[in-house]
């Protein structure tokens, strides 16, 4: 199972995560201002692509399911505010998981100092 597709983009930094049944929880994650995908994303004013968002819920949570998943539904997902890493980096993933039986409904909420940036509520089919 390969967790992360963009190498160094980000680091976890701590979590509250800790049996496998456990449907609430929190990650904290430091973005990498640093990582190239922020020339392109905008050389100057660097802003955190929605799709890589998207992509750090699914790989803390591939993490700490230690299962493969594939996003087979987003149903809302709200971009609050523009995530600037040179300005704000660190952050708080507030996880609640629904686990059925081949899949997971999942609420996400990036934020940081108690400030949403974004909200994510959507599906993931487990892979076997």
């Amino acid at each position: 199972m390969k967790n992360k597709i963009l190498d160094d983009f980000y680091s976890e930094i701590s979590s509250t995560y800790s049996t496998p049944s456990q449907d609430e929880f929190k990650c904290q994650i430091k973005l990498n201002h640093l990582h190239p995908i922020y020339r392109g994303h905008f050389d100057g004013f660097p802003v955190t692509p929605g799709v890589c968002l998207i992509q750090i819920i699914k790989e803390l949570l591939m993490d700490k399911l230690q299962k493969d998943l594939f996003m087979t539904s987003g149903d809302t997902i709200k971009f609050l505010i523009m995530i600037n890493p040179e300005t704000t980096s660190d952050f708080d993933v507030a996880f609640v998981v629904k686990n059925n039986t081949s899949s997971l409904d999942v609420s996400a909420v990036f934020s940081h100092e108690n400030t949403a940036y974004m909200k994510f509520k959507g599906s993931f089919k487990i892979l076997e």
